[in-house]
């Protein structure tokens, strides 16, 4: 353990060593052991319960978005496919938004130190989860359309996964940034002015008597900025699902990103729908995801970072 020795006394004439702590701050600056210690107890459980929850809440609500954008191609989702896609997709979820959130902190910190914490967030989000949240829904969708049609599983490559984020590149980066980027941002914001606007006499928020914890409102806060930015961004997402189903049918117009075509494609089949069709079940996910990550404070410790 890193530390420093200073002299002290105990007896007359006789003089002891005094072990004292050095701060842990970034990772080569520190003791790695500590630090590994250290980030193992107080980050990894917050991105680690982060990631498995919204993993699974992604794999549900995102399944019947998949099936309304289908034109058709799948009239339902029976019980049977949904028990076989929740098996075969949650652990992949949840492993891949746990790895996004500890990378997306990772950036974040390390912005912060050279831009606004809205930016550092928002450009942390997107290109973070740009990659990750693209692999996760053209994963899922291609999963959904093989179950349907039979096709046999095959192994996924390297090159698969870099492929799957290609489709819809843009319209993710747009979507993530300000979905989950900004959204994660507004929540201390929301919840200073929310706490100040329910204080009572004596400075504590409180409602109908009631006083109101601080988790009560990080989640409250985190919620109500979630559901903001998931309507603001819900055309991004469903053009990003219309790029998933072009490529999993292998067309050719706009490959492989499908920017243009996919927004040709869905604003020719839902018109005006297109900016609120899905918002239920997609503002459950962003507004759940957002009030979670910022009710476990995935920020924790802030000087805990590797670069």
């Amino acid at each position: 353990m890193s530390a420093l020795l200073k002299p002290g006394v105990n007896e007359p004439g006789m003089a002891s060593e005094v072990r004292i702590e050095k701060p842990l701050g970034r990772l080569y600056h520190s003791d790695a052991l500590q630090w590994f210690s250290t980030w193992g107890r107080e980050v990894v459980p917050r991105v680690g319960v982060a990631g498995g929850v919204i993993g699974l809440i992604l794999v549900k609500t995102t399944m019947p978005q998949v099936v309304r954008t289908s034109d058709g191609l799948m009239p339902q989702l029976t019980r049977q496919m949904w028990f076989r896609m929740v098996l075969r997709i949650t652990p992949v979820a949840g492993g891949l938004k746990a790895a996004q959130y500890a990378a997306m902190r990772e950036m974040k910190l390390s912005l912060d130190h050279v831009m606004h914490p809205a930016a550092s967030s928002m450009v942390s989000f997107g290109v973070l989860g740009t990659g990750f949240q693209s692999v996760i829904y053209n994963t899922l969708i291609s999963e959904m359309y093989k179950v349907y049609t039979g096709k046999a599983k095959k192994a996924v490559s390297l090159r698969e996964l870099a492929k799957g984020v290609q489709p819809g590149l843009v319209w993710c980066f747009g979507r993530e940034s300000v979905a989950m980027g900004l959204g994660l941002y507004l929540g201390p914001v929301v919840k200073t002015r929310l706490a100040a606007a329910v204080q009572d006499e004596t400075g504590k928020p409180c409602i109908a008597g009631v006083h109101l914890p601080e988790g009560v409102l990080r989640f409250s806060a985190g919620f109500a900025s979630g559901a903001c930015t998931a309507f603001a961004t819900q055309w991004m997402h469903n053009v990003s699902l219309f790029a998933g189903r072009l490529a999993a049918h292998g067309a050719e117009e706009g490959a492989p990103y499908y920017t243009r075509a996919a927004w040709h494609t869905a604003y020719k089949e839902l018109g005006p729908a297109v900016f609120y069709m899905n918002y239920p079940h997609r503002m459950c996910l962003i507004a759940g995801a957002v009030a979670l990550l910022t009710y476990v404070d995935i920020f924790h410790r802030p000087e805990l970072r590797m670069l």
